[in-house]
C-alpha cells in the first residue's frame, strides 16, 4: 500500500493540532535559529573585510565578541527547538498508540485469532516509536534545513545573482535526486518491519505456550522455527542496511559535490573582481 504525502499531512496536522502552544513556541525557536545561523556568516564577513583593509582594532574586537556571542545564542535556541520539538513527538505518538489500542480492541475476536500478541506489540509500540522520529526530525531537521537552505540562496542572491544561481540549481538537482533515490530503501525496511513483527509475535506465543511445548516435546521444533526465522531476517537486514549506506554515501558524495561548486564560484568571484579592479586601475590610474 503506497501511502501519498497528503495523508502524511493530514496524521501530521490532526496529532499537532492539540499541541499549538508546543508547536508555535518550537517553530519560533526553529526560525530564530534559522537567522542567526543567517547573521552569524555576514558577521565572519565583516570581520575579514575589516582585517583585510586595516581597520581598527576595535572594530575586530567588537566583531569578534558578537560572532561568538552569536554561536553561542544559536546553540542555545537549537537546545530549545530540540527540546519542543521531542516534547510534541512524544506526546504525539503517545496520543497515536493510545489510538491504535483502542481501534485493536474495537476489532473482531478473529482479528486477535490470527495476530499474535508479540506482533501487536511490536506494530503499537515499535512501529509508533519509528513514528516518533517522523514528527520531530521532519519538523527539526528536514523543514528547518529547508528554511535554512532558502535563506541561504536568498542571501547568496543578494551577494550575487551568479553565486545564488548555482546554488540554487545545485539545490535543485540534488533534491530532486534524494527524493528519486529514497525509494530504493523503502521496501527492504518495510520487509524488515514485517519479519521484525512476525518474530516477536512468535516469541511472544510460544513463551504463553511454554508448558504445552515442554510436555508435548517439541522443543526441537519451536528452536527450528526460532533459527528459520532468524536465517530470513539477518539476510534482509543486510540488504535494507546496504540501502541505506547507498542513500548515505549518495548523500556525502552530493555534499561534496556542492562544497566544490560553492568553493568554484567564490574562486570564480573573487578572480572576477580582482580582474575587474586591475583593468580600472590601468584605465584611470
Amino acid at each position: 500500500m503506497k501511502i501519498g504525502l497528503r495523508q502524511y499531512w493530514n496524521l501530521l496536522v490532526d496529532y499537532l493540532k492539540p499541541q499549538k502552544g508546543r508547536v508555535i513556541k518550537f517553530a519560533i525557536a526553529l526560525l530564530a535559529s534559522i537567522r542567526l545561523q543567517l547573521v552569524n556568516p555576514q558577521i565572519l564577513r565583516y570581520f575579514i573585510d575589516t582585517a583585510v583593509a586595516g581597520g581598527s582594532g576595535r572594530n575586530l574586537l567588537l566583531a569578534a565578541l558578537l560572532f561568538i556571542a552569536v554561536a553561542v545564542i544559536t546553540q542555545l535556541i537549537t537546545i530549545i527547538a530540540t527540546y519542543y520539538g521531542e516534547n510534541v513527538a512524544w506526546r504525539a505518538t503517545n496520543a497515536l498508540r493510545a489510538d491504535l489500542v483502542e481501534h485493536c480492541l474495537k476489532l473482531d475476536l478473529s482479528f486477535h485469532k490470527y495476530t499474535t500478541p508479540g506482533e501487536l506489540l511490536e506494530r503499537v509500540d515499535g512501529d509508533v516509536h519509528t513514528l516518533s522520529q517522523f514528527f520531530s526530525n521532519f519538523s527539526i531537521y528536514i523543514l528547518g534545513n529547508l528554511l535554512l537552505m532558502l535563506g541561504v540562496i536568498l542571501v547568496l542572491f543578494a551577494e550575487d545573482w551568479r553565486a545564488g544561481l548555482a546554488i540554487a540549481f545545485f539545490a535543485l538537482i540534488a533534491l530532486s535526486t534524494l527524493i528519486r533515490l529514497r525509494s530504493i530503501a523503502v521496501p527492504y525496511w518495510r520487509t524488515y518491519c514485517q519479519i521484525s513483527a512476525d518474530f516477536f509475535g512468535f516469541v511472544g506465543e510460544q513463551l504463553v505456550g511454554m508448558e504445552d511445548i515442554r510436555a508435548n516435546g517439541a522443543k526441537s521444533y519451536v528452536m527450528q522455527r526460532f533459527h528459520k526465522i532468524l536465517q530470513g531476517w539477518l539476510p534482509v537486514y543486510h540488504q535494507a542496511r546496504f540501502a541505506s549506506t547507498i542513500l548515505w554515501a549518495t548523500t556525502n558524495g552530493i555534499f561534496t559535490l556542492g562544497t566544490a561548486i560553492a568553493l568554484s564560484v567564490g574562486a570564480y568571484l573573487w578572480w572576477y573582481c580582482k580582474t575587474y579592479l586591475l583593468i580600472y586601475l590601468r584605465d584611470n590610474y
